[in-house]
């Protein structure tokens, strides 16, 4: 086989064949590059004659005294069965990497070693792509290994992923199906647009003072606005308290005006009615104590192309969490999903321990977690690599997350 390698590849070019590709993942089309504007990029590619077989969209964080990390998230995107194409796509990469002064060339393809319905985590599955791992460290590529803690890695090894049917409320557990009819209860009403960043940060605001964390800026999400265009959205879900108090007025109202004549009836009806009285009553005294007309209740980013949507981050305002509002921003981006024809809606990555709060969350969804095989290392400077291994796990928890 004859191959050439392309170190300037068309990011038009590069972004069909990615989002066409069985490995299609949204940190390898080009917004990303965009995205990432504190990072250089190069945008690379193979041609086997006239056709492109693999791309990489590699990005180089620069580094005191000249030197550079390159990174490849989620790629290269090739045949990987293919040996010959593996072994000549990544010698050319690591000769890019030293010109760029990288000390290390990391990557984490785009391969699952399982995928499997989120109830059964925690079982033992059948592992793929392991002749894959064996052929890259004999290739000289140091493995991570089979890391569980999404802190271990530039990306999580686990996530989560809906296969998207326009039925897909049907497949929901009672309890899912139940949380989001009771948002609509509730009031939540959901707003999408690019104006809404400020909201997003409010919501995001009480997810790091709950979990000590330290996320993105609104300028962060300025830029992913801007790079994804029209592919990307915030929403917001709020609860304006006057609507609500409105709207269980007339509801009331309706119930009291209700004549039934069983004695099963009139049960029912007295049951309803009280219930309403009491949301009624805790509505009242939510308006009282937020001294607004109305508050934010969460809000979270998304991006997409034309085969898969990427849910990033997402923040509750825990004070209002009855509500249910996280229930009703997921299944309107999943509706969104289907209007667009998009059958992958990933969630993003959870722990491999399964033990964190979003595992949790996301398993009422009906999602497969998703194995990576995980990442990997081409060591090109070993003096810089292990003075910088050492520091990095420190200076990661400095730092905003990838």
């Amino acid at each position: 086989m004859t191959y050439r390698f392309e170190a300037h590849l068309d990011p038009t070019i590069m972004d069909e064949f990615v989002i066409n590709h069985p490995q299609n993942h949204l940190f390898q089309t080009s917004p990303w590059a965009s995205v990432k504007n504190q990072w250089d990029h190069v945008f690379t590619g193979v041609f086997e004659k006239d056709t492109l077989v693999a791309t990489a969209l590699v990005l180089f964080r620069p580094l005191p005294l000249g030197l550079s990390l390159a990174y490849i998230p989620r790629g290269p995107l090739m045949d990987y069965t293919n040996k010959t194409l593996v072994s000549f796509y990544f010698s050319q990469l690591k000769q890019l990497a030293k010109r760029k002064h990288a000390f290390v060339l990391r990557f984490d393809p785009n391969l699952l070693t399982c995928s499997y319905p989120i109830k059964e985590r925690g079982q033992e599955h059948p592992q793929d792509h392991l002749d894959t791992i064996a052929f890259l460290q004999q290739e000289g590529a140091t493995w991570k290994g089979w890391t569980k803690r999404i802190e271990e890695t530039t990306q999580p090894r686990f996530d989560c992923l809906m296969h998207v049917e326009p039925d897909w409320r049907t497949h929901l557990i009672k309890n899912t199906r139940q949380s989001i009819k009771t948002a609509e209860k509730r009031g939540v009403q959901i707003h999408v647009g690019h104006q809404y960043v400020p909201q997003l940060m409010e919501a995001l605001s009480s997810t790091e003072q709950r979990q000590h964390i330290a996320l993105r800026s609104a300028a962060y999400f300025e830029n992913m606005l801007a790079a994804f265009g029209d592919q990307a959205q915030i929403g917001i879900a709020t609860l304006n308290f006057k609507k609500q108090v409105a709207a269980l007025h007339e509801e009331l109202i309706n119930l009291q005006a209700q004549h039934p004549t069983s004695v099963k009836q009139k049960k029912e009806l007295h049951q309803q009615i009280e219930n309403l009285e009491r949301e009624l009553t805790i509505v009242q005294e939510e308006w009282k104590q937020a001294n607004q007309e109305e508050v934010v209740l969460c809000g979270k980013m998304v991006c997409w192309n034309a085969n898969r949507m990427e849910f990033f981050y997402m923040g509750n305002n825990t004070a209002y969490m009855r509500c249910r509002a996280n229930y009703a921003l997921y299944a309107y981006f999943i509706d969104e999903c289907v209007r667009r024809g998009i059958r992958s809606c990933c969630f993003g990555g959870i722990e491999g321990t399964f033990d964190d709060g979003l595992t949790q969350f996301k398993s009422a969804w009906d999602v497969d977690v998703q194995e990576y095989i995980g990442e990997f290392d081409y060591i090109l400077n070993p003096l810089v690599y292990f003075a910088f291994e050492k520091l990095y796990p420190r200076l990661k928890s400095l730092r905003h997350k990838k």
